[in-house]
């Protein structure tokens, strides 16, 4: 029987197979069509040549994308680059000799710069990064949607000459004007409005690449500098072209610039390509000199070094997942790690073998556009980063048992204190009265011997509160109750006791190890003082204690609950943690606001041979 994510992986790789083959029969459609939109045109020029750099300003961004599509890679990136390559198809409109399809073509000029820009920004990942990115395209965006898009419908022409169109004073005529004239203030203020938009949008562009170069690793430089070299001649093409369509329009330098701006289209998305292949082929040198270091390291601190020079980053950092309840993550030492998750400065990247978690780097952000390297990189060292988290888990339990032991016994000379204090303050106290007044009643003997037997009786009382004062010392200390009959009676006691109504509930319970059943009845004991000091409104708790093969016990109440993580220090918790930790066993708290609290734990029980109290006979168990 498959099972369900595999259905779901075969159905999105059917998906994408289905739209990949709709893109690239789109892009083929589209190409030769722009060929036939050019030999058909009247317009002067070489029409084999301007028809092949019409279908290349089509074909190739969208084999790229495709290719990268394909690749899985980057398929984000890959489809953004095959929408440009079809959009691109709206401009080579702008070469034909009809009027209206000449007229959806030079509107289709101006929209194909917002997708340019938007995939030059976003590449490798297919996300534009920051606000600076975010905002280019914003402006571009609303300059072509505010300044240019509406002025097709008030201009009897467009702008001439323009950079794909090969006509000069005789292009066709505007075929979406709806006004008697063209408003002066179109050209006065709305054309160079426009075109120093475009300039300094253009000029943010090429600052925004090489600020990304400029930060970039080695692998990240090998990817960007390609695409940074034709952005940067692209926007001198269009600076420059802008400026010589207003002063020498008729200038050979103009159609020189026009041909660059159009060329570039098919260069940029070469520049692409070239980028990922630069950066694929360092990727496999850096994880092979990875793969040499790995069999050489047997250290953390070696395994770090590795893996920080085969990624080119200094600061990294290696966190190790610990799957305890709840898990965590550690260093080396076994010392917890909060992961930087969202923090400016550093980004982090989760190793998975199948669907576990091993490690996570912590990573300068210029790795960021690379994570794919990162996770290769990540699986490469897969076995060595496990027996690294191996390690680290026992650094981490061996951490969690010095820090337990450090609590039992802070727990441990607290208790003694108290032992003390109530000795010295209750039963000591009374003893040492009693002794006084032992030494009266002798003396009042002796002088009245009717007066000395009522002394003698009231003494009698004095010695009943002491026996009582050590009673409840001792059930303090391990109650009679729990050594004699067990855990179910000594909890239905402690919930007679119970400030908040309890029930308690057991099913196959015998009898255990004194210290398992110590751990079980002092953390339900604790569960339910706590229920009673800090469950605000509760008005009834539970404990359920079940003998399935393994020890379980949970309480519950009805209170208004808590955050967990705030209060997980102090408030006997982490005692309770503890107890349970010391016999195997494992505790687990949860609770939210408004929902109670619900506090589980199980210790796990031998299946055959299980050890019992010697003090009751093995009939009182039932069978495990």
């Amino acid at each position: 029987m498959t099972a369900w994510p595999e259905v779901a992986a075969a159905g999105t790789r059917r998906r994408d197979d289905v739209l990949l083959i709709a893109a690239a029969t789109t892009g083929v459609t589209l190409s030769a069509l722009a060929v036939a939109v050019v030999l058909a045109s009247e317009q002067p020029g070489d029409r084999s040549i301007i028809a092949l750099a019409s279908a290349l300003a089509v074909a190739v961004p969208v084999l790229v994308g495709i290719g990268v599509w394909h690749a899985g890679e980057y398929v984000r990136f890959g489809r953004l680059l095959v929408a440009w390559g079809l959009v691109d198809f709206l401009a080579v409109l702008s070469y034909s000799s009809d009027s209206a399809v000449y007229s959806l073509g030079r509107i289709g000029v101006w929209v194909v710069e917002p997708v340019a820009i938007a995939t030059m920004l976003a590449f490798p990942s297919g996300r534009l990064r920051g606000t600076v990115e975010r905002w280019i395209v914003v402006v571009i965006s609303a300059t072509v949607a505010v300044l240019f898009v509406p002025t097709a419908f008030l201009v009897d022409t467009y702008p001439e000459p323009s950079f794909w169109a090969t006509c000069q004073d005789d292009c066709p005529e505007n075929a979406f004007m709806v006004v008697a004239t063209e408003p002066a203030f179109v050209d006065a203020w709305v054309r160079p409005l426009r075109e120093l938009i475009t300039i300094a949008v253009y000029v943010a562009v090429v600052g925004v690449l090489y600020r990304r170069l400029r930060a970039s690793t080695d692998l990240g430089k090998r990817m960007v500098a390609p695409v940074l070299t034709v952005a940067i001649v692209r926007s001198l093409a269009i600076a420059g072209g802008l400026a010589l369509r207003r002063a020498a329009p008729a200038s050979v330098a103009l159609d020189v610039a026009s041909w660059i701006f159009v060329l570039c289209l098919p260069a940029l998305a070469l520049a692409f390509f070239i980028g990922i292949l630069r950066s694929r082929l360092l990727a496999g040198n850096a994880l092979q000199r990875l793969a040499l270091g790995l069999r050489h390291q047997t250290e953390a601190e070696d395994l770090r070094d590795v893996l920080a020079s085969a990624l080119e980053d200094p600061s990294l950092e290696v966190a190790y997942w610990i799957p305890d309840h709840p898990g965590r993550w550690v260093d080396a030492a076994g010392k917890d790690v909060q992961l930087p998750v969202g923090q400016p400065g550093r980004c982090v990247t989760v190793v998975r073998e199948r669907d576990r978690q091993l490690a996570a780097f912590i990573h300068d952000p210029a790795l960021r556009e690379q994570r794919p390297f990162v996770e290769a990189a990540g699986s490469f060292a897969a076995s060595a980063l496990e027996n690294q988290r191996l390690r680290a888990q026992v650094d981490a339990s061996l951490e969690s048992l010095r820090a337990s032991r450090a609590r039992i016994q802070a727990a441990a000379d607290s208790e003694r204190r108290r032992i003390e204090r109530d000795l010295h303050d209750g039963a000591q106290q009374r003893l040492a009265a009693l002794r006084v007044r032992l030494d009266l009643a002798a003396e009042a003997v002796a002088e009245d011997p009717k007066q000395g037997a009522l002394l003698l009786r009231e003494l009698g009382e004095e010695v009943e509160d002491a026996l009582d004062d050590v009673r409840s010392l001792a059930r303090g200390i391990y109650p009679a109750l729990l050594a004699d009959r067990g855990v179910e009676e000594a909890l239905q006691a402690a919930a007679r006791r119970s400030p908040v109504a309890a029930t308690v509930t057991t099913r196959g319970l015998g009898r255990y190890p004194p210290e398992i059943e110590a751990a079980v009845y002092f953390c339900c004991l604790e569960a339910l003082q706590n229920v009673a000091k800090h469950a605000r409104g509760a008005t009834s708790a539970s404990v359920t204690v079940v003998d399935d093969g393994a020890l379980r016990f949970d309480v519950r109440d009805d209170g208004s609950g808590f955050v967990v993580d705030s209060v997980l220090e102090g408030t006997g918790l982490a005692n309770m943690r503890d107890r349970v930790g010391a016999v195997g066993g494992k505790l687990t708290i949860s609770s939210r606001p408004g929902a109670g609290t619900h506090v589980a734990g199980v210790i796990p029980l031998p299946q055959a041979g299980r050890p019992v109290d010697p003090r009751l006979p093995v009939e009182g168990r039932s069978p495990g």
